[in-house]
């Protein structure tokens, strides 16, 4: 029997035939790519790479003219499938000749399905009756892809026809959004001005949270604290009514405890706390992480997939946050005593029993984010090491006990004015030894049971209430999330996007003055295409069809009627969006008179690799150019919607 293996990339076709013939696989170069032959159980296999997607989606020929293309017309416009990797397409189905059988081994995912599809319709081209099989897999170990290549599958229409429709929906409003504010404000080229259904809304939260940052006002406060000490044992105790909200309050209570000579130890109260190990990890969580841990969302997926693709962790798009019980988790912690995280495994192994936590979310696509192998640092990238081990100490802390503290909590009188101290010590480690805890908490010396203590001094601590933080990138995708925009697979690239059009700045992410003049025009005049309800709604609808509880026809036929709704809105308020949006990113872009020349303005530009520099507006009489680095874009004053009537 003449087996095709369809692979989604180069480096998951070669792993595929290296575990499936147990080494045996031979390279062969045909028709320009690289592919793999090999036998299994008497029947012969070639192992085909795809390099993602080969067929994209745009609109005919007839609708490329943005000026003559009608905007109402363009929403029902059906687009055509145009293949934009010819010379795969043309290996493929020189491959697929006298094939009996195509295995779809792609990412099992709503895209990796469709990819999928797309590969077999190719094959069909040139072998009609081959079968169609799927193998479904979430780690590329020589356990599971064994099993998995003796218990294949079906391929899921369904799931394809959700990411097919998914396509359809997010073109449609892309093209017509992205068409409407560059024709208005007369942008062109690389200059043109994106918008989405699910771009919008993403930077609409980054908008309302600046708004939020710049409309707080700070409120005083003042806490009375104490300096207090019992022999050589000095400890700090604050007043009970901390903080005081009103300055003269807090005086008149810190003058009462003034008057006294020595406080009273009144009670000392001790309690035990468990602090619970964290959940596994989904990609959502493992986003969020990663970027606390200093690398953007888009770097920490890709460095994820590369590890997946190598084979050291599970598949890391999922939204599962529990072990599936056929998981081997003590199986997988004893791999990890080949790592350079031994140590850790041992605490794991040594438990009599273990029990892992779970999240609130379970599906059963694929499992949680876990180690699939053991790895050492000094095999991988420090960045992909950085990744691994993140990804291993999560998982093996899901496996441990909570962690046990001992809180103390200290009342004291002075003068009839009541003062409180406490502190928590760490009794037992449990997970806490395999993530430290990167914060110290306060403590407590032992100050027996009651008795007199020594006043050392009392005093006044002021400040003001902190603003709401803006996001981080994990942040704003877990707020993604929480809102249904987007999907575990496409929410990292959409925040990636905000950076790349500018519209974004910053490690805390904030809008750029361009990025906000675009959304602030939206939310006033426009305000359905910048909430995230009716993306959820959309996203909902798409789900349904990979369930069978709704047709593509119908969910794309919802999507165009929002669509044209709120074309309708834009349309109704053209010039006042134009204006605005024109006038904002022109007193972007002008930063000032050219040092050199005098007569120009220096102007942000931008090259054709797409990098920000300022240059005069006297070229090419004047050449003065610098590069400015990202950050120097970020929002320079609060717009004002006056200016928006």
């Amino acid at each position: 029997m003449h087996r095709l293996l369809v692979a989604e990339k180069f480096s998951a076709a070669l792993r595929l035939a290296t575990v499936l013939s147990e080494g045996r696989a031979k390279r062969l170069r045909a028709d320009g790519v690289s592919q793999f032959t090999f036998s299994r159980s008497g029947d012969d296999w070639r192992a085909f790479p795809l390099r993602g997607h080969f067929v994209n989606l745009d609109y005919p020929p007839e609708f490329n003219d943005w000026d003559r293309t009608d905007l109402d017309t363009l929403i029902d416009a059906e687009p055509v499938p145009t293949v934009t990797d010819p010379t795969t397409v043309d290996a493929l189905r020189r491959a697929s000749d006298a094939m009996d059988e195509v295995v779809v081994a792609t990412d099992y995912d709503r895209e990796g399905e469709l990819i999928g599809l797309e590969a077999v319709r190719v094959v069909h081209e040139a072998s009609r009756e081959a079968e169609v099989r799927r193998a479904r897999f979430s780690a590329l170990t020589r356990t599971e892809l064994v099993d998995t290549f003796d218990h294949l599958g079906e391929l899921d229409e369904r799931l394809a026809a959700s990411a097919a429709a998914r396509e359809v929906v997010d073109l449609a409003w892309g093209a017509v959004l992205t068409r409407f504010l560059s024709l208005a404000t007369g942008r062109r080229g690389r200059e043109i001005l994106s918008a989405g259904r699910v771009q919008t809304p993403t930077l609409a939260l980054v908008e309302d949270r600046e708004r939020e940052v710049e409309e707080f006002v700070p409120s005083p406060w003042w806490r009375v604290v104490a300096s207090l000490a019992i022999g050589d044992t000095v400890f700090r105790a604050e007043h009970v009514q901390n903080p005081f909200h009103q300055r003269d309050e807090a005086e008149a209570a810190c003058s009462l405890a003034g008057l006294a000579t020595e406080g009273w130890l009144e009670s000392v109260e001790t309690d035990e706390q468990d602090e619970r190990p964290p959940v596994p990890l989904n990609t959502t969580l493992f986003v969020a992480l990663a970027n606390r841990g200093g690398f953007s969302a888009a770097r920490a997926m890709s460095i994820a997939e590369s590890l997946y693709r190598d084979g050291l962790i599970s598949y890391p798009r999922t939204d599962n946050t529990a072990y599936p019980r056929t998981l081997g988790l003590r199986r997988t912690a004893e791999a990890l005593l080949e790592s350079d995280l031994s140590e850790e495994a041992r605490l794991v192994l040594s438990l009599a029993e273990i029990r892992p936590t779970r999240g609130r979310s379970e599906t059963t696509d694929h499992p949680p984010i876990y180690p699939t192998g053991p790895a050492r640092k000094t095999d991988l990238r420090e960045d992909a090491w950085r990744v691994y081990e993140l990804i291993a100490r999560r998982f093996l802390a899901t496996l441990s006990p909570p962690a046990r503290y001992h809180l103390t909590t200290v009342r004291v009188d002075i003068d009839e004015v009541p003062f409180m101290a406490s502190g928590r010590t760490l009794r037992d480690p449990g997970w806490r030894a395999i993530i430290p805890w990167d914060r110290e908490g306060s403590t407590l010396p032992d100050l027996g049971s009651g008795g007199a203590v020594e006043i050392r001094g009392i005093a006044i601590e002021e400040g003001e209430t902190a603003c709401p933080p803006r996001y981080s990138q994990g942040a704003l995708i877990q707020e993604m999330d929480r809102l249904g925009l987007g999907t575990k697979s496409t929410r990292h690239e959409i925040v990636q996007k905000l950076y790349d059009r500018g519209y974004v700045g910053g490690r805390q992410v904030r809008p750029t003055e361009g990025g906000r003049a675009v959304v602030e025009a939206l939310q006033v005049h426009a305000p359905r295409i910048t909430r995230p309800e009716t993306t959820a709604e959309l996203e909902r609808g798409l789900d349904a069809i990979a369930v069978g509880d709704a047709t593509p026809e119908a969910v794309v036929s919802e999507s165009r009627r929002r669509l044209r709704e709120a074309l309708q809105e834009l349309e109704a308020h053209r010039e006042a969006i134009a204006r605005w949006i024109r006038e904002t990113i022109a007193w972007e872009r002008d930063h000032g008179p050219c040092e050199k020349c005098g007569a120009g303005r220096m102007v942000l530009r931008k090259s054709r690799r797409g990098s920000r520099f300022l240059g005069c507006t006297n070229y090419p009489q004047c050449k003065n150019s610098r590069q400015v680095p990202r950050e120097a874009f970020i929002v320079r004053a609060r717009a004002s919607e006056s200016s928006l009537a």
